[in-house]
């Protein structure tokens, strides 16, 4: 459930921000620190009922992966909203939905727990039939703005293995609330927002995707807690699905076969990964 909740948030979260940065022409210097203390604030309402801290975390090794978790944070969010401000929207995605498969092949690799030969197969053949629904004749051309998704593809899936590894010390809500806090801290200092630019009705787009955001990340974590990466990801991989649905019906583009196709494959494999992997 943590997972589907999860995906949902996620294209939501996607539309608003591609509104807020393109149709609205929000700066990514406002937009980003704007967002994270919304994203802050949202999070610390949760936290007194559900923040919790092992003592451990404080030992040298968890905080070296902490300093490293914010460190890739920071990297990927910077080229991740660059990116998303700069390329077109069949573009994004289409880079975008890598991020999953990606994730599932550091987290079989890295994470000896997550080595389950059932969701393994599963989650490669759900992210395949993405990819292939994708696939057009012409060549792919990256633009600066593919090349900036590129880089917060990798590093957004580098971070998510060492959140597996902090979720051992720090509930999601915690991991997220300081998480957060701190990202928001390096971005007002970073680009020095100038917030008396931004509009009311803007605001409100921020706080929007601030709230999804969060529904999306702290079900994310709850799910990578509870089911573990590779499946969590396997669910996540309808999100881009999602997304093309959605910009179908309210574009009114046509709804292609193959597409259809792609998504009853990754609903089986989901099926399949559920009851087998048990």
């Amino acid at each position: 459930m943590f997972a589907f909740i999860a995906a949902l948030a996620q294209v939501g979260g996607v539309i608003v921000d591609k509104i807020t940065l393109t149709r609205k022409q929000v700066s990514v210097h406002v937009f980003v620190p704007i967002l994270f203390l919304f994203l802050f604030l949202s999070t610390a309402i949760l936290y007194p009922f559900l923040g919790h801290i092992n003592p451990d975390l404080f030992t040298l090794r968890y905080l070296l992966l902490f300093g490293a978790m914010i460190v890739t944070a920071v990297i990927w969010n910077i080229f991740y909203y660059q990116g998303v401000q700069s390329e077109k929207f069949h573009e994004f995605e289409m880079i975008l939905m890598f991020q999953p498969l990606l994730t599932i092949l550091l987290a079989v690799l890295v994470l000896k727990g997550e080595r389950n030969i059932h969701i393994e197969i599963a989650a490669i053949v759900a992210a395949a039939a993405l990819i292939i629904s994708h696939i057009k004749k012409q060549h792919l051309e990256f633009s600066s703005g593919s090349y900036k998704l590129i880089l917060a593809v990798v590093f957004m899936s580098v971070e998510l293995i060492i959140i597996k590894e902090m979720l051992n010390v720090l509930s999601p809500v915690s991991l997220y609330f300081f998480r957060t806090g701190i990202i928001f801290i390096f971005f007002y200092i970073f680009y020095h927002p100038k917030v008396n630019q931004v509009v009311p009705a803007n605001y409100s787009l921020i706080l929007l995707t601030g709230l999804l955001g969060t529904a999306q990340m702290v079900t994310k974590f709850y799910g990578f807690d509870y089911y573990g990466v590779v499946y969590t990801s396997l669910v996540l991989i309808l999100s881009p699905m999602l997304v093309y649905i959605v910009s179908t019906i309210f574009l009114h583009e046509k709804l292609k076969t193959r597409t259809v196709i792609s998504a009853l494959v990754i609903l089986i494999c989901i099926v399949y990964a559920t009851l087998a992997g048990k």
